[in-house]
């Protein structure tokens, strides 16, 4: 594939990853050694593909090799999205038929509409141009109740140009803001209390990723729109 006229991926943001990135040599990137976000069985994740806009339809696609047979079959496909000079958003639901470990994931995107984002093409070289990443991921088992209590009592908020972090469970340790090209723009450490907040009034409208430290060593990974 071909990404030198902007058929790119520029930023993939899923869980605790946040990867920028420019045109791959012959239209592909292998960041598979970057650290492996955690995915649990039968949970939902948003995922965030920046694409670029050498065709007014760049569709992005998605395959994770759930039975590690190294072959990206047509029931591990997920269909995220098409744009073009944007931020193309979906989710992946992990399957609690897959087994723990890690796996690989493939990024694609083809400027190419919906219809022809189907799921044989993972692999697929007649898509003249566009862009291919390979990354791992990390399944883990199920979550528990307890766990899912937990992630349900760190609270959100944004309000008077302030984005507001409450926690009931641990305190908070440190808070890092990413926007989608996976710059860093704002780090506290050391807060050590229950809740903290940052002034959002320069971030302006956009959708960004904010990772929270407890002191339970507990990383929590939201995707907020400002």
């Amino acid at each position: 594939m071909d990404c030198t006229d902007d058929d790119v991926i520029l930023n993939v943001s899923l869980g605790t990853l946040t990867n920028a990135s420019t045109c791959g040599t012959d239209g592909y990137s292998n960041f598979t050694a970057l650290a492996a976000p955690n995915l649990n069985m039968g949970a939902s994740y948003p995922i965030s593909v920046t694409v670029g806009d050498g065709w007014s339809v760049e569709s992005v696609s998605v395959w994770i090799d759930y039975n590690g047979n190294g072959v990206f079959d047509t029931t591990e496909f997920t269909y995220i999205g098409t744009g073009s000079r944007s931020v193309v958003t979906g989710n992946i639901t992990i399957p609690t038929t897959t087994t723990v470990g890690n796996k690989r994931m493939r990024v694609r995107v083809a400027a190419v509409g919906a219809p022809s984002a189907t799921s044989d093409l993972a692999c697929d070289e007649s898509d003249e141009f566009g862009e291919t990443e390979d990354y791992t991921v990390n399944i883990q088992p199920p979550l528990g109740i307890e766990d899912i209590q937990k992630q349900n009592q760190l609270l959100i908020s944004n309000s008077n140009d302030l984005l507001n972090i409450s926690s009931s469970i641990a305190l908070i340790d440190s808070v890092e803001l990413y926007d989608l090209t996976g710059k860093l723009i704002y780090h506290q450490t050391n807060i050590n209390n229950n809740s903290s907040s940052l002034d959002s009034s320069a971030l302006g409208n956009q959708i960004l990723i904010l990772k929270i430290l407890t002191s339970d060593q507990i990383v929590h990974v939201k995707k907020i729109a400002n």
